[in-house]
């Protein structure tokens, strides 16, 4: 391959003005001291000044409204969905702190203050403990139960 073929592939490139310094100054001394080169640059160069002079296309009004609105729909769902993962943190976080202290309570309340220093369970603590974990079970479906209508809705939406 010679020096033009290697030029040649740089000069559409030179009359956009996307080479960098150094390359477009090897591209200009070259077409200084090559006809064809030049001719070939010059060509290009009167292209890219026709496709410049070309007006801007511009999107029509009901294109740019229709992809707003569903950019705000997006973003709004996000923003829901960001709530939603907040509120749901905040009430586990809430249900475990209410259950971690509670259950001293109910151990105090069902065998009183010596019960601490048993390790006999009494059956108000297992019943208590059955409630809890039947607490959390229901808890856990009727977040699994919305989780899916919400998904439904957003679907037939």
């Amino acid at each position: 391959m010679n020096s033009c073929d290697d030029i040649r592939d740089l000069l559409s490139l030179a009359a956009a003005g996307a080479l960098d310094p150094d390359a477009d100054e090897r591209v200009s001394r070259h077409a200084h001291d090559c006809a064809a080169c030049a001719a070939e640059l010059d060509n290009w160069q009167l292209l890219a000044r026709g496709l410049r002079r070309l007006p801007t296309p511009q999107p029509a009004a009901g294109v740019v409204e229709r992809a707003r609105a569903r950019a705000e729909l997006a973003f709004g769902e996000e923003a829901e969905q960001r709530w939603n993962r907040n509120v749901l943190a905040f009430l586990i976080a809430f249900a475990w702190t209410l259950t971690v202290l509670s259950w001293p309570i109910v151990r105090i309340l069902s065998g009183g203050f010596a019960s601490w220093f048993t390790t006999r369970l009494t059956p108000t603590w297992y019943a208590f403990a059955g409630l809890t974990a039947l607490g959390w079970v229901a808890g856990g479906i009727a977040a699994m139960v919305l989780a899916w209508h919400q998904r439904r809705e957003r679907r037939l939406a």
